[in-house]
């Protein structure tokens, strides 16, 4: 049950989002400010915000609509969302520096390939300082194998999908909108969005 702290030992829950579909889905309707809506601090690792922002390629869909949104959100309340440094992307942020330094040779651009799972290795060892904060921690993520490495080195913290989340956002605050989201997200992403699990935490609650 998410409730605000009652006294000096409880703890405020946090927002951890450790892969980049929750942006990704919550940027294509432009309501990222959901995640503001429980009043818990948002944390968001630094390779999430790389994936979410970068630009995939020319023989990708680039989706710049959801990309400059996001972008413009990430700037707008940078004094709102955390982000959480990890190896991993430091190394991509040293290799692009020095690509862009290089002139940005389309033959030596950074691999994107297998990064998101090098990644989420390093978010999870990296996880380990989000924990050290006097705080619960809430994980938003969507990728299966990230959901088992967390839960493989922390059992007792909170993991749900984006789709418990949005629903969420309906039951419990009544946000605008929330009911027909995983409609949205359906058709935005030709039906491939993840469904989640059926142990997502659908008793969480907000506090009255």
């Amino acid at each position: 049950m998410i409730d605000g702290p009652e006294g000096p030992d409880v703890r405020k829950p946090r927002f951890l989002i450790l892969d980049n579909t929750p942006i990704s889905l919550l940027g294509c309707i432009e309501a990222l400010d959901w995640l503001f809506r429980p009043g818990c601090e948002v944390t968001i690792t630094d390779m999430v915000v790389a994936e979410a922002v970068r630009d995939p390629g020319s023989d990708r869909d680039p989706r710049r609509a959801t990309r400059t949104y996001v972008a413009a959100w990430l700037e707008k309340n940078s004094h709102r969302v955390t982000i959480l440094a990890t190896s991993e992307g430091e190394k991509y942020r040293r290799e692009m520096l020095l690509w862009e330094r290089a002139g940005k040779p389309k033959d030596l651009r950074p691999s994107w390939t297998d990064r998101g799972e090098r990644s989420l290795l390093s978010a999870v060892q990296d996880l380990k300082r989000a924990l050290q904060f006097d705080e619960d921690i809430i994980v938003i993520v969507d990728d299966r194998n990230a959901r088992d490495a967390v839960r493989a080195i922390r059992a007792d913290l909170t993991i749900m999908g984006t789709r418990t989340f949005v629903r969420w956002m309906d039951e419990d605050f009544g946000v605008p909108g929330a009911d027909t989201a995983w409609h949205a997200f359906r058709m935005a992403t030709d039906d491939t969005a993840d469904h989640g699990e059926g142990e997502d935490p659908l008793f969480v609650r907000s506090k009255p």
